[in-house]
C-alpha cells in the first residue's frame, strides 16, 4: 500500500549500501559471544556447586511473567539505546548522568520486582 502510493522510496540503503562498509563474518564467536557463554556457564557451575540447581516444572504464571520481564527488559535496553554494561557501568564510570539515572531506574524496578515478587 505505501510503496504503492508513493511514501516509500525505491531503494533503502543499510550499512552495506554506503561506500567503504560490508558486513562480513570475520570469526564464528564473537567477544561478546563468549562473554554471555562464560556467564551460562559459570552461573551453572555456581548453581551445581552451591547445591541450589534443580529442574523445576514451569507454571502458567512463571512463564507470562518470564515472558512480560524480558519484554520488558528488551524495551528498557532500546529506550536506555544500550545495555547494563553499556548504559551503567560505563556510564557511571563517565560520570554521566545517565548512567547514574539508569542506576536508580534499575535499583527501583529491582526493590519493586522483590516486593511484588511475581516470579516465583
Amino acid at each position: 500500500f505505501m510503496d504503492s502510493a508513493g511514501l516509500l522510496s525505491g531503494r533503502l540503503n543499510g550499512l552495506d549500501g554506503f561506500a567503504g562498509c560490508a558486513t562480513m563474518v570475520v570469526q564464528a564467536i564473537t567477544e561478546n559471544g563468549w562473554l554471555i557463554g562464560g556467564l551460562v556457564v559459570g552461573s551453572f557451575a555456581v548453581a551445581l556447586l552451591s547445591n541450589r540447581f534443580k529442574i523445576s516444572e514451569l507454571t502458567v504464571r512463571g512463564g507470562v511473567t518470564a515472558l512480560l520481564g524480558g519484554a520488558l527488559m528488551g524495551w528498557g535496553a532500546m529506550l536506555a539505546l544500550g545495555c547494563t554494561v553499556g548504559t551503567l557501568l560505563s556510564g557511571i564510570s563517565a560520570f554521566a548522568v545517565s548512567g547514574w539515572v539508569f542506576a536508580g531506574a534499575v535499583f527501583i524496578g529491582v526493590w519493586l520486582g522483590l516486593r511484588l515478587k511475581l516470579h516465583t
